[in-house]
């Protein structure tokens, strides 16, 4: 797939031209403490040969830059520096700094320059206070060199892009369709300039993480897919797009935690593209995604850390299961050297709530009596034993506001459904009360259609096995009567039910029809 140029242009410049710093706020620290790379952790450690930064600025007032490197869509400071002649600070010292994409940022808080630091961290640059490409030159640096040439190659592209493109378009308006097509052609030749100019750049140092990065940001070639009919089989088109998302960038490297790029690029394959499928759909990509990043232990260590909480504090549907899936296969395998045995522990008691709730898993069958209670008689229900396809079981406590309203929100739902006979599903409320009176006379004074059970009585511990003293009241699971299993299992909107319940029918027939 080709870009067109003025995306091209906009990708090369936001690495040089772009004032997105000027309102950044810059933190004191250069990474969470258990994200920083050490002597335990070889793959990623570089021997310390110390380093020697050095910035001639023309015409700087500053007496004080800031030395910033990009992390989480942040800018966190490293280092800052006074002057140490008429425009000149010097970074140096006896350590070295983090490989990544930093950024040298004035007294005021606005860009002056982004450059790399990698292998070598001895190097010079000169620039001015324009902040323009052409005044900026650098010593003892071949792969900020690179970059620089990229930079001033983009910016006089963007100047003739801009150019030709408002020639092109006061030619279209008087009318003058030869000019017009010229200036077309003339962009459509930029465009194709630009990307030979990339691709050079990247097979003549492939090791370079600049050359990494312009790679990164090329689409994938994606087949085109045909049904037998001949039509675009876009459904082949997407999945193949999911699986070579990742082509293109190295995910072996753990240096790209440190471009501004990398966490929108994890933000629209897992929280877009991934974001609304199955829960075992995403969990196929995940474990390839940890497969790759595996090679680097840092970049293996950011990625399931940030897919821990990215699926762990999700209110998806089903994402639980994407968590829980993550902690097993990583957490609770050693894979994670990072982590200490109280939070290995944290994570065993957390996937062992998780998983008898699960969407998939058959719920037990309960027990539990109603409030016919006596000592000499009390009736107990099974919540298998309902007539409808589908059973809400429902947890609540009848002095929680919340429950009250939330059930008289249910009622209006059951009884609209069971007005025009299209109710399919029972309810199965049980209260979580010690208080047998207290809730006698709730259920007395509402009179809701369905079932009621509780009195913290039953052939198990309910609240345990379904996590409520986690989850707290009220909570909501919807089973299929077929097989008992799980469908639901978070609270949703009432008036949802039945929307929910026909997408998942929907889903259900779907499969059907592809097995």
């Amino acid at each position: 797939m080709r870009k067109n140029v003025i995306f091209l242009l906009i990708s090369g410049l936001m690495f040089g031209f772009l004032m997105m710093f000027a309102n950044a706020v810059l933190a004191q620290n250069s990474q969470p403490k258990n994200l920083q790379k050490s002597r335990n952790n070889p793959a990623n450690y570089r021997d310390a040969d110390g380093h020697e930064l050095v910035f001639n600025i023309k015409d700087s007032k500053d007496t004080l830059v800031y030395l910033v490197i990009h992390y989480n869509e942040k800018l966190i400071l490293k280092d800052s520096v006074k002057p140490s002649g008429k425009g000149k600070f010097v970074f140096k010292g006896t350590d070295r700094y983090d490989d990544g994409m930093y950024s040298l940022v004035s007294m005021d808080k606005k860009l002056y320059l982004n450059f790399i630091l990698d292998n070598n961290q001895h190097f010079e640059y000169f620039l001015d206070t324009t902040m323009n490409v052409e005044n900026v030159s650098v010593k003892n640096s071949p792969e900020n060199a690179e970059m620089l040439r990229f930079q001033k190659k983009t910016a006089q592209a963007s100047k003739d892009a801009n150019t030709w493109a408002k020639k092109r378009k006061d030619f279209e308006a008087a009318g003058n369709t030869d000019s017009a097509n010229y200036y077309k052609e003339k962009l459509s030749g930029l465009n194709e300039e630009m990307t030979a100019f990339i691709n050079d750049l990247i097979a003549k140092n492939p090791d370079y993480l600049f050359s990494k990065m312009q790679k990164s940001y090329q689409n994938i070639d994606i087949p085109e897919y045909k049904k037998e009919d001949g039509t675009p089989d876009y459904q082949r088109q997407a999945a193949y797009y999911r699986l070579h998302y990742w082509d293109n960038l190295d995910l072996g490297d753990h240096r790209f935690i440190y471009i501004p790029s990398f966490e929108p690029k994890m933000k629209d394959y897992f929280l877009k593209l991934l974001y609304h499928q199955e829960s075992d759909t995403i969990n196929k990509y995940i474990d390839i995604f940890l497969a790759k990043a595996a090679k680097d232990t840092f970049m293996f260590h950011y990625c399931v850390d940030w897919l821990s909480y990215q699926f762990e504090t999700s209110k998806i549907i089903g994402h639980d299961a994407v968590f829980y899936h993550i902690a097993k296969t990583n957490q609770l395998q050693g894979k994670c050297y990072w982590l200490d045995e109280d939070i290995i522990a944290k994570y065993e008691k957390r996937t062992k709530r998780l998983e008898p709730i699960l969407i998939g898993k058959i719920a037990p069958e309960l027990f539990i009596p109603d409030t016919s209670m006596t000592d000499d008689m009390t009736k107990w229900h099974s919540s298998y034993r309902m007539s409808k396809p589908y059973t809400i079981l429902w947890f609540y406590d009848p002095d929680c506001p919340t429950c009250k309203k939330e059930s008289k929100k249910m009622r209006e739902v059951y009884d609209s459904l069971q007005a025009i006979g299209k109710r399919n599903f029972d309810v199965y409320a049980i209260a979580n009360d010690s208080d047998i009176d207290r809730w006698k006379k709730y259920v007395r004074e509402n009179n809701y259609p369905w079932l009621q059970v509780g009195g913290n009585k039953g052939n198990l511990d309910y609240l345990e096995y379904f996590n409520i003293y986690e989850m707290g009241n009220p909570a909501m699971f919807i089973m299929d009567n077929k097989d008992h299993r799980i469908i639901l299992n978070k609270r949703i909107d009432m008036s949802s039910i039945p929307q929910f319940l026909e997408e998942y029918e929907k889903i259900e027939e779907a499969k059907r029809n592809r097995n």
